[in-house]
């Protein structure tokens, strides 16, 4: 995922994607398919952690939290193969086929709205409570990038939502957001590991 977003181009100030972007893009498809991947990977991750409970979920903020992110990936997984798969192919016959190529990019903004704030408001969360309290035993350091990095993760939208365009570079700061999520993850798992060996 966080790959995809290394190669993904600037947004064109605002939500709806601009078909000269994606025709100008040659790896578009290839990149939200990346993304749509990783996603999974959350979504599976995020279910994992909510069914097995323990230490992720001791608390109800926590669960909250999962529960967020979970949904907001399932969300937001539509959004990067509708990117992936539909619009791409779109975009060179957006002017002949101007309807169906503004529902799908109307789609993909509504599945958009859906998805990253709840997505976003989980990690923040996550990663805050780990800044915290340190549950997992992470560095200080790096759960500091981590809630630092979930919070700047949020001004791609909010500039795009608000006209604060300059904001909208942002969506970089997605790329250390989820190396430092699967960083997590595997912690996580260690410590699962552990409590299991302790049984």
């Amino acid at each position: 995922m966080a790959a995809g977003l290394v190669f993904h181009p600037l947004p064109a100030r605002g939500f709806r994607e601009v078909p000269s972007v994606l025709e100008n893009t040659p790896w578009w498809g290839a990149i939200h398919v990346a993304i749509a991947a990783g996603f999974v990977l959350c979504v599976l991750g995020g279910l994992l952690t909510l069914i097995g409970g323990g230490l992720a979920t001791r608390r109800w903020f926590n669960a909250l939290c999962w529960g967020a992110l979970t949904v907001g990936m399932i969300y937001f997984t539509g959004v990067a193969l509708i990117n992936g798969w539909v619009l791409h192919e779109l975009a060179h016959r957006a002017g002949q086929e101007t309807a169906l190529y503004e529902a799908m990019n109307d789609l993909i903004i509504g599945f958009g709205w859906l998805g990253n704030p709840l997505f976003l408001f989980g990690l923040t969360g996550i990663a805050f409570q780990e800044m915290r309290s340190g549950a997992l035993g992470m560095n200080r350091w790096a759960a500091r990038l981590g809630f630092v990095s979930a919070v700047l993760s949020w001004g791609r939208g909010l500039g795009s939502a608000t006209g604060l365009y300059f904001l909208e570079p942002l969506i970089f700061a997605n790329i250390p957001a989820f190396l430092w999520l699967g960083y997590y993850g595997w912690l996580m798992a260690q410590a699962a590991r552990a409590e299991n060996a302790d049984a």
